[in-house]
């Protein structure tokens, strides 16, 4: 067993404080501030790359959205909430990419999107959006950033948009795009 001095453990007591204050310091700065600049994709403060969460609030003071930044780029959790503190949307990033599962609620809390993505922020998984309503309104399948297999999109009535699916480089189904337009004669109108 080590026996320390008073004066040891005091001194070992501070320098231990003072190591975990630097180390847990977290700046937590309004995006509105006029010090912050975004400049080729890297938000920077005071002229050094941002890091700590950048935040906004509602006028009664209440935090509406943070954004964690690690050297100046997107890297850890973004959260937007609405007024009555429910959160709106949740996302991850890391090294500046999307990664992971995005998601976002309408006001009344039923899902409004999920988004997957893989470690370099391509579309990798389900692709989902919904109408306020409830009503899905798409069904996307990606494997890294490219379509594949079954492609969906609906109108808000339920009705069928698109309906595809995707193998190799070719999409097979109801693509659901219309590539003309009705001109009438001496208009320059498109119907």
């Amino acid at each position: 067993m080590i026996s320390l001095s008073k004066n040891s453990s005091i001194l070992l007591l501070l320098l231990s404080v003072a190591i975990s204050c630097t180390e847990s310091e977290h700046l937590f700065i309004q995006a509105s501030n006029s010090e912050l600049e975004l400049e080729n994709g890297v938000l920077y403060y005071l002229d050094t790359p941002f890091t700590g969460s950048l935040i906004t609030t509602y006028p009664d003071g209440k935090l509406a959205s943070e954004i964690q930044y690690e050297e100046g780029r997107k890297d850890g959790e973004e959260k937007n909430w609405y007024e009555d503190r429910t959160l709106a949307l949740e996302r991850s990033y890391s090294e500046g990419y999307k990664t992971g599962i995005h998601r976002g609620w309408w006001p009344d809390g039923t899902l409004q999107f999920e988004y997957h993505f893989n470690q370099t922020g391509e579309y990798d998984g389900a692709v989902k959006e919904w109408y306020a309503n409830g009503q899905a309104y798409k069904e996307f399948n990606f494997v890294e950033g490219k379509e594949m297999g079954s492609q969906k999109l609906w109108q808000e009535d339920g009705r069928i948009k698109a309906n595809y699916e995707v193998r190799g480089r070719e999409r097979f189904g109801l693509i659901g795009l219309k590539k003309c337009h009705t001109l009438t004669e001496n208009s320059d109108e498109i119907i």
